[in-house]
């Protein structure tokens, strides 16, 4: 027990570090932008380019997980992400360096949600795994709520080169951490009559549907994540200082609510989860498009707070539903190709909001394109509702 709670909370850690590097890049834009007098989707190539290599590598790191085990790839996700982030900060000189050091950056990143779930099937029983898995994702939620203030801070102090050269710093000291003190996997007891292959994978419904889910559920997370402090500060007229505090108020919605879902969901909605899905997305959309209807900062930073809330809602009960109806041996790979349709929508939503922005010249479109979104994450859990299938009940 004493073994997993260290493992649990050097996961977090390390988890904590992935999500504060894209928070603070949505506060860099703006003096990265300056810096190299860049259009608006220019920048969204920036950051897109990071989600497009986390997708390509999402599926390659679910297989080394199941074939080298989740330790080995935890560590060099994390050692990966620290290089290519001191890369970024150290040799960013050119819109084409800072571009492939996001893309290596976004490689570094795909090796570490798989991981962090092969290691929570592997090390608890299917009733707790959904718990230990949104103690992992309510990390978001602390790097949204200090991120900003960090990320304010650092800017103001260290320039954005300094922020991310210290970020990569601070990886390769959890990485060190993760290699030396987290537990080595147990040994996988393979089941016969499982079929582990990709193409069966892709055949099986609930893997495809929650791929299509979490693909839609991520446009807003990330869309909001990249612009909403370029929309506060250039269209609302915020200061840096307010706009991260708003931001911020996003990220203790995410902290609340992954923290609540995972226990409520896991004690008392089992088989119900796609109906929590559904509602909680469009909850999720109304309050998305309230933030851009708002006019001050308090009204703002009470719908960003409540939006995701229910966004959050949606992905921790997504991310965590394999985890009780697919068999441990798979989970790397399954996960790898869920979570592709997560980073998938990390790379589509700030290319596509700048294209909007620049087409528009407006923010409107952009926040349409985030609430339809969700929407369209509800709608596509629904047939698991229909149909809904026993969970799991065995012990990995």
């Amino acid at each position: 027990m004493k073994s997993r709670s260290l493992m649990i909370f050097l996961l977090f850690v390390g988890y904590a570090v992935v999500y504060i590097d894209k928070t603070v890049m949505g506060f860099a834009l703006l003096p990265i932008e300056r810096e190299f007098n860049l259009q608006p989707e220019q920048l969204g190539y920036i950051t897109g380019i990071f989600f497009l290599a986390y997708s390509i590598f999402q599926i390659p790191a679910g297989w080394l997980n199941d074939r080298f085990g989740y330790k080995k790839v935890l560590g060099m996700s994390l050692f990966l992400l620290g290089g290519f982030a001191l890369c970024f900060g150290a040799l960013g000189f050119s819109l084409g360096l800072l571009i492939t050091f996001r893309f290596l950056s976004g490689v570094g990143h795909s090796g570490y949600p798989a991981s962090c779930a092969k290691a929570v099937v592997s090390n608890f029983a299917v009733e707790k795994r959904t718990f230990a898995q949104s103690i992992l994702l309510s990390s978001a939620g602390l790097a949204m709520t200090a991120g900003p203030l960090i990320a304010v801070y650092s800017l103001d102090h260290l320039g954005w080169r300094g922020s991310f050269s210290i970020l990569g710093l601070l990886a390769f000291a959890i990485a060190a951490a993760i290699v030396i003190l987290v537990p080595n996997p147990p040994k996988a007891q393979v089941r016969t009559g499982v079929k582990t292959g990709y193409r069966e994978l892709l055949k099986n419904p609930i893997v495809v549907l929650l791929f299509v889910s979490i693909f839609c559920i991520n446009i807003p997370s990330y869309g909001l994540m990249a612009w909403l402090p370029k929309y506060l500060v250039q269209q609302r007229g915020m200061s840096l200082d307010v706009s991260g505090l708003v931001v911020a108020t996003g990220g203790l919605g995410i902290w609340i609510s992954s923290l609540a879902t995972g226990w409520l969901v896991g004690r008392y909605m089992q088989g119900k989860e796609p109906k929590v899905i559904f509602c909680c997305a469009l909850l999720s959309a109304l309050c998305i498009w309230l933030v851009f209807t708002s006019s001050s900062a308090v009204t703002a930073g009470l719908f960003l707070f409540l939006g995701y809330v229910f966004l959050m809602a949606s992905f921790v009960t997504v991310f965590t539903l394999p985890m009780k109806r697919l068999p441990a041996e798979v989970m790397g790979a399954a996960m790898g190709i869920i979570n592709t349709g997560g980073t998938l929508g990390g790379f589509v939503a700030p290319i596509a909001m700048g294209y909007l922005i620049t087409a528009s010249h407006s923010y409107l479109s952009t926040f349409v394109f985030l609430a339809l979104a969700m929407v369209m994450a509800g709608l596509a859990i629904l047939p698991l509702a229909i149909k809904p299938r026993a969970p799991m009940r065995d012990v990995a």
